[in-house]
């Protein structure tokens, strides 16, 4: 990478404007959640409430994936166009994938945003290489720079655009001391992200999100018996994640009819918020209020909380209802190891931040990013440990890959 002034400039204006867009975007989002979850239902008293909004839901997702397309794209959709051609289309696009992102989002499904804001972010990131007539390889830095940029800002993980660079490096077995301008200039354009991000959401105050509340951090020899058990079935738990993920696909395929299968995804999101609230939405949301009293539920919901939370993660994405897994696959992972935490309650930060970290790096093949992601998540004496449980959670997940487990 160039590391000219011109180009450290324009990646400062591009971490702004990236943050701003993601603030904004959540935003909105958020106040039609608020007027669909809360003000109708507030003047209403019908207990079948959730299923007419999946329901609605699924006709509006069936009706967009019919006659606009199948939108909002995925990030992988985003970078593959990209590495194809070179650009990602923009021109009657933009707008779709905000407006599909938000029927999604908004109507419940089980799914992050990082993977429309991606595709929004490489609409918009191609318009302006196109009007400043840039390099494809500019094209692709910057493409790079805001994805890692926004995904530090809605995870309000510092250091996750970082990891990302990190993470490319020892995946193309790039020195990261010859690449070290590229992962300072990954650090800078996040943190001027989250300066923008953070600007805009100051106009709209809220409680804090993405949060876990743990009591105060009491060190018990005892734990020490769990660290291994809980680095164990994080890591089945994230292979069980997966494999929910590869059967909800071999369902889909089956349904041949698109407006069907989003509202049989629209039915299931129904059923699941008469259930619970907690299956419905990323997690994002209620993470903090669910790590205040999960202590106190039985082990047997809080593995079926995780499970049914994956299960609907999962069938959402493949029944056309787009959108991201991260959020998902972290808040069920936080629910199993509460189940742990119940029986055990030896240190509960430590065993849950191990589980944690080992099922999202079995889901998500990236340990630096995990590490990354979960810094600001637990406290930091925890950090040590969940940064060994992603490097080895990181190579059980090879040595599974090698033997055809997992893809």
């Amino acid at each position: 990478m160039k590391f000219d002034l011109m180009f450290i400039f324009m990646s400062s204006l591009l971490g702004i404007f990236v943050g701003m867009v993601a603030s904004l975007f959540l935003v909105i989002l958020n106040i039609f959640i608020n007027f669909i979850w809360v003000t109708v239902p507030g003047n209403l008293e019908w207990s079948y409430y959730p299923l007419i909004v999946g329901l609605i839901g699924g006709l509006l997702v069936g009706l967009f994936q019919k006659y606009l397309g199948d939108y909002p794209k995925t990030m992988h959709q985003t970078l593959q166009e990209f590495k194809e051609t070179g650009s990602v289309r923009y021109k009657k696009r933009v707008g779709k994938n905000v407006l599909a992102a938000w029927i999604v989002l908004a109507f419940g499904a089980s799914l992050g945003p990082e993977a429309a804001l991606s595709s929004i972010l490489g609409g918009l990131i191609s318009w302006v290489g196109d009007k400043m007539k840039l390099t494809l390889k500019r094209r692709e830095e910057f493409l790079n720079l805001g994805i890692g940029t926004m995904m530090a800002t809605i995870f309000h993980a510092p250091l996750l655009g970082m990891g990302e660079a990190l993470e490319k490096d020892t995946v193309t077995k790039q020195s990261a001391k010859k690449n070290w301008p590229k992962i300072l200039l990954y650090g800078w354009t996040t943190l001027l992200g989250i300066l923008g991000f953070t600007s805009i959401n100051r106009l709209f105050p809220k409680e804090a999100l993405f949060g876990l509340r743990f009591a105060k951090v009491n060190w018990q020899p005892e734990v020490l018996w769990l660290i291994v058990p809980a680095l164990i079935i994080g890591v089945i738990f994230g292979i069980l994640f997966l494999k929910l993920e590869e059967i909800s696909e071999k369902i889909a395929k089956k349904i041949t009819n698109k407006l069907i299968a989003a509202v049989l995804a629209g039915a299931l999101i129904g059923v699941a918020g008469m259930i619970s609230p907690y299956l419905l939405f990323s997690g994002e949301h209620q993470l903090l209020s669910f790590s205040g009293s999960a202590a106190k539920e039985s082990v047997l919901f809080l593995v079926l909380l995780a499970l049914g939370k994956s299960l609907l993660t999962n069938i959402c994405f493949a029944f056309g209802w787009r959108g991201g897994k991260i959020f998902p696959a972290i808040f069920a992972s936080v629910a199993i190891g509460f189940a742990i935490i119940t029986i055990f309650n030896y240190t509960p930060g430590l065993i849950i931040g191990i589980v944690v970290a080992a099922s999202v790096t079995i889901i998500l093949n990236q340990p630096i990013v995990t590490g990354a992601l979960l810094l600001f998540l637990f406290p930091l004496q925890f950090f040590p440990a969940i940064v060994v449980a992603c490097y080895l959670s990181g190579k059980i997940r090879s040595k599974l890959a090698e033997i055809k487990m997992i893809v």
